[in-house]
């Protein structure tokens, strides 16, 4: 009975998260983005689903990817986490961005913010999941959890303070915590 509640919790959990996900779809103005958003991302998760399924059983650990393989993986979805912002900013009506004479300046700003927040987060996992991490430690990665929320509100405030741009905003900040968070699981590899 456990295990059946279990599967149920586990596959209303993906079927929420990708209702969330594909609610980014919004932030290109046109309503069928919500369904391609959606479609991607059970895509992504059936392939890794099927993915974990063919290579590893649940009494077993298998070491089947290469380190280099992992670290290239592990660069290129860290390199997507830090580009993703201006990405999304550049290409969808999500922030009014300034005239051409500002661009270069917005794009380091965006750049240089998603950088600081993916550090802070990345920081706070390594001081709350560390097992060896005294009460000090983990209350000072709450601190700067605390802070990299923070950070995309009060940068978008300043543009566009509507609930639609900081909802947005944040939706977009999610995608790159994600990118980040997978980006150090495969880069320190803890089975």
């Amino acid at each position: 009975m456990y295990d059946t509640i279990f599967k149920i919790k586990q596959i209303a959990s993906l079927v929420i998260f990708i209702f969330v996900l594909s609610l980014m779809g919004m932030i290109t103005g046109r309503p069928i983005m919500i369904l391609a958003y959606a479609g991607f991302f059970l895509l992504m998760g059936v392939v890794v689903y099927l993915t974990l399924r063919k290579r590893q059983r649940h009494f077993e650990v298998v070491q089947s990817q290469s380190k280099t393989f992992r670290m290239v993986l592990a660069a290129i979805l860290m390199l997507l986490a830090i580009i993703s912002p201006l990405m999304i900013a550049l290409r969808s009506s999500v922030i009014n961005l300034p005239d051409e004479m500002m661009m270069s300046t917005v794009i380091l700003l965006m750049l240089g913010s998603s950088i600081l927040f993916i550090a802070l987060v990345l920081a706070t996992v390594y001081f709350v999941n560390r097992k060896s991490s005294t009460s000090m430690q983990r209350i000072l990665g709450y601190a700067l959890f605390v802070i990299a929320a923070l950070i995309p509100g009060i940068l978008i405030s300043r543009v566009d303070n509507t609930p639609m741009g900081i909802g947005s905003v944040y939706y977009v900040a999610m995608a790159v915590l994600i990118l980040a968070y997978n980006a150090m699981g495969l880069y320190c590899n803890q089975e």
